[in-house]
């Protein structure tokens, strides 16, 4: 028995993992729903956006226009209940609209005439009523393929500007020309952890509306973040980028990171349109290991059409087919710059003397030191690290207290406690050093600070209340009333 319960431990773990809805067993499917409740996007495929899931993916819009009206047909491909606008604007609604042949409400949704559909494939068809045929039409940005018939002519290319507007009444005489599409691609490799990819996807397209599939548009490992396109844009199972695209020029960003260490990188053969010579570059983080980057030939980025924010870093030529390697030479950086911190304390002394609460201001980086330690003779009760309370620990048993520090710039907060010596009081009771060490002591009623040494300055205090011509009047005093006197009573006057 004990022996079939470490085997089932043990195969836990490899079998954890979000199953797809065919995969779920029989008996469980009946609980799919209920167990999605809440969180009904996460069925949704990868689309345009950043952590964000786009749930609803349109197909060809269809417009009949005529000069007092006209009509529309779209088909929707729902993968979750979501919000799914329609053509048109508050100044020519869609009238007569229906979903699968029934009648739906339409409402302003995000300013724009919209419906709200439940999740599979749904057709919608409306009209337009108007007195004369407008100059131009809304079209919803997230619609990318448009088919025109105006007065029953169709069009094959309809006139739309950037902003996703119809023009009705405005030829495209020079988009009146073969369909073609241009590819352009250039990446950035970010050492970081995990290893991130930024690929911009360039796109000159010509010819009528299309939708298409690129790509794959990752090596192999990377998994997508993040999507950003002023097209409709989607990232399918198989890695290759589906677009809704129009006439013009478009820039894609796809970001995404790697799912392990990488020691190479390789580019697989295209299965659709790609860029057959890609643009690479690299930007290094010494802090966190240096590497030579290995296997593809150097290029000059001012002669590529890279970002400008990128054209700094070395830049390599990758083809179908070729392998980045990244040689680590060394992790981590070899010779940190020293820590600089500055510490700033305060003090309040027990009615009876016997202790005092210190309450600490660390700020400064951390380049060397991952861990902040208090030294002996101190008691370290609370540590606050941007605000956030820390564990105190303590490396062995007896050793010293203290909290680990993982971001390179410091800003903390402690409380703590010092049982007070008979002359003596820690400036900085930290192991650790500083540039710049402040304090203020709070004494309670009957108590004066006589003086403190040790230190650049300490004020006010006793001795420090004396002038230079104070003292001077005193020895006058003393001296004179040992010569009127006696000594005695001229040392007796300077004690005084």
């Amino acid at each position: 028995m004990k022996r079939a319960l470490a085997v089932l431990l043990l195969a836990l773990p490899a079998a954890a993992g979000p199953l797809a809805p065919d995969d779920v067993p029989t008996p469980l499917k009946p609980w799919v729903k209920w167990a999605l409740r809440g969180h009904e996007e996460s069925v949704c495929p990868f689309l345009n956006g950043g952590e964000e899931r786009d749930c609803a993916w349109p197909a060809t819009l269809r417009l009949e226009l005529h000069e007092k009206g006209g009509s529309f047909t779209q088909s929707w491909k729902v993968y979750a209940e979501a919000w799914v606008p329609l053509p048109g604007d508050p100044a020519r609604w869609p009238q007569g609209v229906t979903v699968d042949g029934a009648p739906a409400a339409v409402t302003d949704h995000d300013g724009g005439p919209s419906l709200h559909l439940k999740a599979g494939t749904r057709s919608v068809a409306g009209s337009f009523r108007w007195d004369s045929m407008p100059e131009v039409l809304a079209i919803p940005a997230e619609t990318g393929l448009v088919s025109v018939s105006l007065n029953g002519v169709p069009q094959a290319f309809p006139a739309r500007d950037e902003e996703g507007r119809l023009w009705l009444q405005k030829s495209r005489s020079a988009d009146k020309e073969a369909s073609h599409l241009e590819v352009s691609v250039h990446r950035r490799l970010i050492d970081e952890i995990p290893l991130t990819l930024e690929t911009q996807v360039q796109l000159r397209v010509s010819g009528r509306a299309r939708e298409e599939a690129l790509g794959p548009a990752l090596p192999k490992g990377f998994t997508p973040m993040s999507l950003i396109s002023p097209l409709p844009a989607r990232v399918d199972p198989d890695g290759r980028l589906r677009v809704q695209a129009r006439a013009g020029t478009w820039d894609v960003t796809l970001v995404s990171r790697h799912s392990g260490p990488a020691a190479e990188l390789s580019l697989g053969e295209p299965k659709g349109t790609w860029d057959s010579d890609e643009s690479w570059s690299f930007e290094a983080r010494e802090a966190l290991r240096s590497v030579s980057v290995e296997g593809a030939p150097a290029l000059d980025p001012n002669q590529t059409e890279m970002p400008g924010g990128w054209r700094h870093l070395p830049a390599y030529l990758m083809k179908p087919g070729s392998t980045l390697r990244l040689v680590e030479r060394r992790r981590g950086d070899a010779a940190p710059d020293p820590d600089r911190l500055t510490l700033a304390r305060t003090f309040w002394l027990d009615f009876n003397g016997h202790g005092l609460t210190v309450q600490d201001r660390l700020t400064g980086t951390l380049t060397r030191a991952w861990r902040l330690n208090m030294g002996r003779g101190t008691a370290l009760g609370r540590v606050a690290v941007d605000g956030q309370n820390q564990f105190v620990t303590a490396l062995s048993s007896g050793g010293p207290a203290g909290v680990e520090v993982r971001a390179g710039t410091l800003n903390a907060e402690a409380d703590s406690r010092i049982k007070r010596r008979r002359f003596s009081l820690p400036a900085v009771g930290w192991a650790h050093d500083f540039e710049r060490v402040s304090g203020v002591l709070h004494l309670p009623p009957g108590w004066r600070l006589i003086h403190a040494w040790g230190v650049d300055r300490a004020t006010p205090s006793w001795v420090t209340s004396w002038t230079l011509l104070d003292l001077f009047l005193v020895v006058i005093l003393a001296l004179a009333v040992g010569r009127l006197w006696d000594p005695r009573w001229g040392a007796a006057a300077l004690a005084a």
